[in-house]
């Protein structure tokens, strides 16, 4: 045991722990991976010591810390970033405590590190005249076009996350009996998602355009004819969003990003009077409660809502016309 270092178990956490006893899905593997890259390059460049023979010893309560500060002060990423970072070394440290006794201590100080509350930030989302118009971008005659019409119409359709629109495969549509799209979200939890008759239809003219043929195939790729990312995604969002915001200035006057077509898929789904219940399911949400920001956030809503429920408040005069005279000139003594 004191012959195994740090390397070591981060190696078992990431082979072993993750992927056998959590059973964490790869992309979140992927993510807690970049953590300790930045994490281990820190080390080595403080104490100066081959990145692939660090000791138990330099994993500290204060490098730690020191790591958290250097994030924001010199790496410039945001609290969040600086607290997701925190929870995946918090997450380490809670398989290491357990593996390793002489470390309990110093996991367990490392457990106790606060993490920083964030400023609440509003949601970005479109409009439903915005989002009509960011679809129909793209030139659908041409093949590249048609393909980035067909993305922005079904993220915004299943109001799927981008690393599900990257990971979805011809074996996850179903066209039989009803039309769905299995979606694979946080944790690898599958949720069918209703499609229409008219994205049906879309889709296998898709289907026969890009010759999409093997089960197995990635749905949307990119022009060397790899799965597109999601960073490829953030391109083409981002181009459309541009060229959105020349052709109608007075529009799109927000900052957008992947998540905001799902965003207004829900929020235009809550104000078409949809159950948040089922909103939830459509977002893969584990709990209602994540959805009730939704309601929260809408303007719309909460004008709808406070309109409705005033129409109920019968309240009758309390005054007389006699007594309100009275009054008058009981307060105008004063």
């Amino acid at each position: 045991m004191k012959n195994k270092n740090l390397n070591y178990y981060i190696t078992k956490y990431f082979s072993d722990y993750l992927p056998l006893v959590m059973g964490v899905s790869k992309n979140t593997i992927s993510s807690y991976r970049d953590t300790f890259v930045f994490l281990l390059k820190f080390i080595q460049s403080k104490n100066e010591v081959n990145i692939n023979n660090i000791s138990l010893n330099y994993f500290t309560t204060e490098i730690v810390e020191e790591f958290l500060i250097y994030l924001e002060t010199k790496n410039n990423n945001s609290i969040s970033t600086r607290n997701h970072r925190l929870a995946v070394i918090r997450s380490f440290c809670k398989f290491l405590k357990n593996r390793e006794l002489s470390c309990f201590e110093n996991c367990s100080n490392i457990l106790s590190i606060p993490i920083k509350k964030t400023p609440k930030t509003s949601l970005s989302y479109f409009s439903v005249d915005e989002i009509e118009i960011l679809i129909n971008m793209p030139h659908s005659e041409t093949k590249k076009g048609f393909r980035d019409y067909v993305l922005l119409l079904f993220m915004y359709e299943t109001a799927a996350r981008a690393q599900e629109i990257s990971d979805l495969t011809l074996k996850q549509l179903n066209f039989k009996d009803y039309s769905y799209v299995v979606l694979k979200g946080k944790g690898n939890k599958e949720r069918n998602i209703p499609i229409t008759e008219e994205l049906k239809e879309i889709l296998i003219k898709y289907i026969k355009a890009f010759h999409i043929d093997n089960e197995n195939d990635y749905f949307f790729k990119n022009k060397n004819n790899y799965k597109i990312t999601t960073k490829g995604i953030e391109y083409i969002l981002k181009k459309y969003i541009d060229e959105a915001r020349t052709k109608y200035p007075n529009k799109f006057k927000d900052r957008y990003s992947n998540h905001s077509i799902r965003h207004s898929r829900a929020m235009h789904l809550l104000e078409s009077g949809v159950n948040l219940i089922y909103i939830r399911d459509i977002l893969g949400h584990v709990s209602v409660v994540t959805t009730e920001i939704y309601a929260k956030t809408n303007p719309l809503i909460k004008e709808k809502q406070i309109i409705e429920h005033s129409k109920h408040l019968n309240v009758e005069d309390k005054y007389s016309e006699e007594d309100k005279n009275n009054l008058l000139d009981f307060l105008n003594t004063l």
